[in-house]
């Protein structure tokens, strides 16, 4: 009864708390009731939660340095175990696979080590399991599959080994399986397609190979899918385009090859598709247009052919749009001055030719905007000064020409601003000496004339200045000679 579990925790204090002040006031002169974490209830009474998160607890009483005692595995009654964000170490007891009547156990966030013990996978009545944020070792228990009321299984963050065990599939009541960020191989068991209730799937940041088993696309509540930075193969299966609840969708970051399913844009409460960093060829889909509740479309560093569709003009809650280094060709679309939100654009290291749409100008919320190593011809459109929030200029590479037009000093918050290798004429406009923020300058490999405008010596945070390959006169504002590459021009 409660005195035994009176025994029990005044036997385990010590052991839990290491050096710290925490549970110190767990004693016999004190009533059980009014110690720290402890939660009384039934009838008849007992211990139900020992909650000692360190954020559940005032701050006052520091965190356990302890380890985990095999002996709480006399608290029968036990519902609630939350030891997270805690400074424990040593293993996790296989005792506590005992506790029948446990519905949680929260070990997160602390310095844990050791393998996971199968004796979990007999905790019938368990709805969460979290020992993510430590360093556990070994492979993932298959028992854990047994685990038929769980609804919550984080074990990410860990050093995890070997396969994800096809038994995970048999978890039907599971909502959230979190497994990135360990070292788990092998490839994704189809079996998991029986999560039916899934919501979140996250497998990013592990060292997994072979293909995306299509019968995912079957996980009709699933929310989020995470399969980033592993080594995955084969193609996307067109069959994700039915997971009409998905709202991010990472994939970038592996082997990945064929082309972009159209049915993706199918997906209209996807946030997020992120599939940079692949093998991926063909066209981008006009049907990613459609994605209307899109914030994040990022397809660079792939091997994507033919043009930009001008649908994704239309994608009018986007914030980021990378397509850079694939292998692009034709104009930007001036359908693209309509993403209003938009922050970030890179268009960099493709094959576009033609002007710079004048219509990027009205993107007013911008910071970013890379246009570099294309074919792009044409002027400098002077409304890209009206970009008053950007903070990052880059239209390095290209075959502009003509002056670079003075509005450009209008960039308050510019702090980096490439214009070298291009064919810009004529002088440097005086007006790039308001750019108080800028910490780099590349004018290089251009044919300006003209000398150094002296306002530029007022630039406090500029750390780099790079003039070299015009045909500048005159001579350096002593302010910048430190600051100057490759200008052979005397001092001031």
């Amino acid at each position: 009864g409660l005195a035994g579990d009176c025994e029990t925790l005044l036997a385990v204090r010590d052991v839990l708390a290491g050096d710290g002040e925490a549970v110190r006031n767990w004693s016999a002169a004190t009533p059980m009731d009014q110690w720290d974490g402890v939660t009384i209830g039934g009838s008849p009474p007992r211990v139900t939660i020992l909650n000692l998160s360190w954020s559940g607890r005032a701050d006052r009483l520091g965190r356990l340095s302890g380890s985990i005692p095999p002996e709480l595995s006399k608290l029968a009654n036990l519902e609630v175990l939350d030891l997270a964000h805690n400074g424990l170490t040593g293993s996790i007891p296989p005792e506590l696979g005992g506790l029948s009547n446990l519905e949680e156990l929260w070990l997160f966030g602390n310095d844990l080590t050791g393998s996971i013990p199968a004796e979990l996978g007999s905790l019938a009545n368990l709805r969460v399991l979290d020992l993510s944020g430590n360093g556990l070792n070994g492979g993932i228990p298959p028992e854990l599959g047994g685990l038929a009321s769980l609804r919550y299984l984080n074990l990410s963050g860990n050093e995890l080994r070997g396969g994800i065990p096809s038994e995970l599939g048999g978890l039907t009541n599971l909502e959230r399986l979190l497994l990135n960020g360990n070292e788990l191989t092998g490839s994704i068991p189809p079996e998991l397609s029986g999560l039916t209730n899934l919501e979140r799937l996250l497998l990013n940041g592990n060292e997994l190979i072979g293909g995306i088993p299509p019968e995912l696309g079957g996980l009709a509540n699933l929310e989020h899918l995470y399969l980033g930075w592993n080594e995955l193969t084969g193609g996307i299966p067109l069959e994700l385009g039915g997971l009409a609840n998905l709202q991010r969708l990472i994939l970038r970051s592996n082997g990945l090859s064929g082309g972009i399913p159209p049915e993706l844009g199918g997906l209209t409460n996807l946030t997020s598709l992120q599939l940079s960093e692949n093998g991926l060829t063909g066209s981008i889909p006009p049907e990613l247009g459609g994605l209307e509740n899109l914030t994040s479309l990022n397809l660079d560093w792939n091997g994507l052919t033919g043009s930009i569709p001008p649908e994704l003009g239309g994608l009018t809650s986007l914030l980021v749009l990378e397509l850079a280094q694939n292998e692009l060709s034709g104009s930007i679309p001036s359908e693209l001055g309509g993403l209003a939100s938009l922050r970030s654009l890179g268009l960099s290291g493709n094959g576009l030719t033609g002007g710079i749409p004048p219509e990027l100008g009205r993107l007013a919320r911008l910071l970013n905007l890379h246009l570099g190593r294309n074919e792009l011809g044409g002027g400098i459109p002077p409304e890209l000064g009206g970009l008053t929030s950007l903070v990052s200029l880059g239209l390095n590479g290209n075959g502009l020409t003509g002056g670079i037009p003075p509005e450009l000093g209008g960039l308050a918050n510019l702090e980096f601003l490439r214009l070298n290798e291009n064919g810009l004429t004529g002088n440097i406009p005086p007006e790039l000496g308001s750019l108080t923020n800028l910490w780099e300058l590349h004018l290089n490999e251009n044919g300006l004339t003209g000398s150094i405008p002296p306002g530029l010596g007022s630039l406090a945070n500029l750390r780099k200045l790079n003039l070299g390959g015009n045909e500048l006169t005159g001579c350096i504002p002593r302010a910048l000679a430190d600051k100057l590459d490759f200008v052979d021009l005397p001092t001031c």
